[in-house]
Formats: structure tokens, sequence, C-alpha cells
């Protein structure tokens, strides 16, 4: 590979990388698993578990997010894929770490008695 084409390839991955996270921006992907976090974290799931499950839909939804255009250029593409795993996992630990605050405040409210229940148990 020569040294143009090295800086060009590098050029276009970092193009790639830029518009992929104004993608992911635009999809607020993070705010959009803390729901899933706080689901998985009632239901007891273990916490390696439920990173890894998080991390496979942050993933999910991320890979469609690609530029169809780098597709048949291995070396963007690797970079690009690189970006994705790096952001699922940031974007998974922080949604379990929100989803994790969000159940503490809602159990400290509960324990606290400041609300009734209704009857039922039922909240809306």
């Amino acid at each position: 590979m020569t040294e143009a084409h090295s800086t060009a390839s590098s050029m276009m991955a970092q193009s790639a990388k830029t518009a992929l996270k104004g993608r992911i921006k635009k999809i607020h992907l993070e705010a959009s698993l803390i729901d899933m976090a706080c689901d998985l974290c009632m239901d007891q799931v273990p916490v390696e578990l439920a990173f890894q499950q998080i991390q496979d839909k942050a993933m999910e939804k991320m890979i469609p997010l690609l530029d169809t255009k780098i597709l048949d250029q291995a070396d963007v593409m690797q970079s690009c894929l690189e970006m994705v795993a790096e952001e699922s996992e940031r974007v998974a630990w922080s949604a379990l770490q929100k989803g994790t605050e969000l159940l503490e405040e809602g159990l400290a409210i509960l324990e606290e008695g400041d609300i009734e229940l209704p009857n039922d148990g039922y909240v809306n």
C-alpha cells in the first residue's frame, strides 16, 4: 500500500466514523437502552449477562447505520466496526449504570413512603 493510498484510506475511515457517530447520536441510542437495562435489572439478570444483552442490542441498532459505500473497502469497514464495538461497550455500560440509578431512585422513593400505591398495587 502506498503512502498516498494509506493517507486517503485513513481520511476516508475518519470521515466514515464521524458520519457514523452523527447517525448514532441522532437515534439517541443510549437513552433507548436505559429501559432495557431497567427491565433486565428488575428481572434479576446477572450484570455480565445484562451488559452483554444491552451491548448486543446496541450493536444491532448501530450496524445498519454503516454507510454502504464503505462495504468494499476492508480497512475503512474494519475501522468503523472497531468504533461500533467500542461505542456499543460504552453505551451498554452507561445504560446499565443509568438504569440502575433510576431503579435505586425509585426504590428510595418507595421506601420513604411519600407516595401511596393504589389498592390494586398498580401504578400508572
